[in-house]
């Protein structure tokens, strides 16, 4: 396949997952796009013998958020002035119910920690089973089912469900 097909076929989950990661649309429009433009830049390195190009895609991802994170910390506490982020996405008059919808799951997100919600974000974006998302986190596999069934369960009682 080539590159093209590949960021058809693997763009909408790719950004569904970013957005569940960093709960704010243009945030995870530039992270996405970052993921992307590595991606292409470094396609000749990918290894189909390593895994298939959706575990490479986000993983790549993954280690863009990552990054993110890493130098968010560090602006925010080294920042004389500091400053606030919005959590929530921007909200438009089209399908504000979906909106709300996706609300309500991102702000029932954050009370999950940063390993939950990495889990459970690959495994409702990524299409990765129990076992790839096990390999890609250096997780045992019967760990990861753990962490997602708990997680789960805490979203499920926040969300009233």
């Amino acid at each position: 396949m080539n590159f093209a097909s590949l960021y058809q076929e693997f763009f909408k989950p790719v950004f569904a997952y970013i957005l569940c990661r960093v709960g704010q649309r243009a945030l995870a429009e530039d992270l996405a796009a970052c993921a992307w433009r590595k991606a292409y830049e470094k396609m000749a390195l990918f290894d189909s013998q390593k895994g298939t190009f959706r575990q490479w895609i986000f993983t790549i991802a993954r280690n863009e958020i990552n990054m993110y994170y890493r130098l968010y910390y560090v602006r925010k506490f080294l920042s004389l002035t500091g400053f606030e982020e919005n959590a929530f996405l921007s909200p438009s008059q089209e399908d504000a119910l979906q909106q709300e919808d996706t609300r309500a799951l991102l702000n029932a997100m954050s009370i999950l920690n940063r390993k939950e919600r990495d889990l459970v974000a690959l495994k409702f974006y990524s299409g990765m089973n129990n076992r790839e998302i096990a390999r890609q986190t250096g997780l045992s596999e019967s760990n990861v089912g753990t962490i997602l069934h708990r997680s789960i369960a805490k979203l499920r009682k926040e969300m009233n469900v």
